[in-house]
C-alpha cells in the first residue's frame, strides 16, 4: 500500500494557524496531525491548540482525496474542505466556526487517482455536518451511506434542510445523473448536487435547499 505526504492549514479567528503534515497510507482514513517542523512534536489538532475557534481550513493530498473532517466524540463536528496538491486555489471557510477542543481529531481519506469512492459532504439548517459514502463497482444505482452509521440520508438527517452541499467523485462520464441526488420515499428527485472531481478542481460546498424526510436516500446512476 503506498503512503504519501498528506498537508493542510488550518485558520483560527484570532490569526493563529494550525501547519498539518502526515505520511498517511493510500486508501485508509487516519489521522492527519500537526506539522512537527512547526510544532516541536507532531500531535492532534485538539491538543495543540484548544478552544482555538477554527474558521477557514485545507487538506491537500498527492492524488485522490474523498474528504476530511474533525472527529469529536465518535461523529463528525465540521468538515473540512479538500483538494489535490496544486489543484487548490484558496483556503475555503468552514460551513460554522469550531472551537476546538482537547481530543479532537482531523481525520482524513487519502485516496489513489484510480479510487471510485463518492463522498456526498452536506451541511443543514440546524449546523449538522455529515459525510455519506460509496464506492460504485458496475452500472448501478449508487446510495451513500453516512460514515459514521451506514444509515441513509433519511434516517440520518430526518426533517431537516440540507442548506450547503459538495459532492466529488472520479467517474466523470460513468455517471448518468446529474451529480447526487436527494429522493424521496416515491422516488421523486427533491434535490441534487454537481459532481466534482478532487483531481480536476479544488472542491467547494455550494448553497442549496435540499429537504430531508424518512425514508429519503441520497443516490446516483453510473453506467459502468
Amino acid at each position: 500500500m503506498a503512503t504519501n505526504t498528506v498537508t493542510g492549514i488550518l485558520l483560527s479567528a484570532d490569526g493563529r494557524k494550525i501547519p498539518l503534515k502526515t505520511d498517511l497510507a493510500e486508501g485508509t482514513e487516519s489521522n492527519l496531525k500537526t506539522d512537527d517542523a512547526y510544532s516541536v512534536t507532531s500531535q492532534e489538532i485538539g491538543d495543540y491548540m484548544p478552544n482555538a475557534v477554527i474558521t477557514h481550513g485545507l487538506v491537500s493530498c498527492d492524488n485522490g482525496a474523498a474528504y476530511a473532517y474533525i472527529l469529536r466524540q465518535g461523529l463528525v463536528e465540521s468538515i473540512i474542505p479538500i483538494s489535490v496538491k496544486g489543484v487548490g486555489g484558496i483556503i475555503p471557510t468552514l460551513c460554522k466556526p469550531v472551537t476546538l477542543q482537547a481530543g479532537d481529531k482531523l481525520r482524513v481519506m487519502n485516496n489513489t487517482a484510480a479510487d471510485r469512492e463518492a463522498t456526498l459532504m452536506v451541511y443543514t439548517q440546524q449546523g449538522v455536518e455529515r459525510i455519506f459514502v460509496v464506492t460504485p463497482t458496475g452500472g448501478a444505482t449508487n446510495e451513500l451511506l453516512d460514515l459514521q452509521t451506514s444509515n441513509s440520508i433519511g434516517d440520518t438527517l430526518q426533517n431537516q434542510m440540507i442548506v450547503k452541499s459538495a459532492f466529488t467523485s472520479v467517474d466523470g462520464s460513468k455517471i448518468e445523473s446529474a451529480g447526487a441526488y436527494v429522493v424521496d420515499s416515491i422516488n421523486n428527485v427533491v434535490g441534487s448536487s454537481p459532481q466534482n472531481s478532487p483531481i480536476q478542481t479544488q472542491t467547494f460546498m455550494s448553497p442549496c435547499k435540499i429537504p430531508v424526510g424518512l425514508n429519503f436516500k441520497a443516490q446516483f446512476l453510473t453506467n459502468a
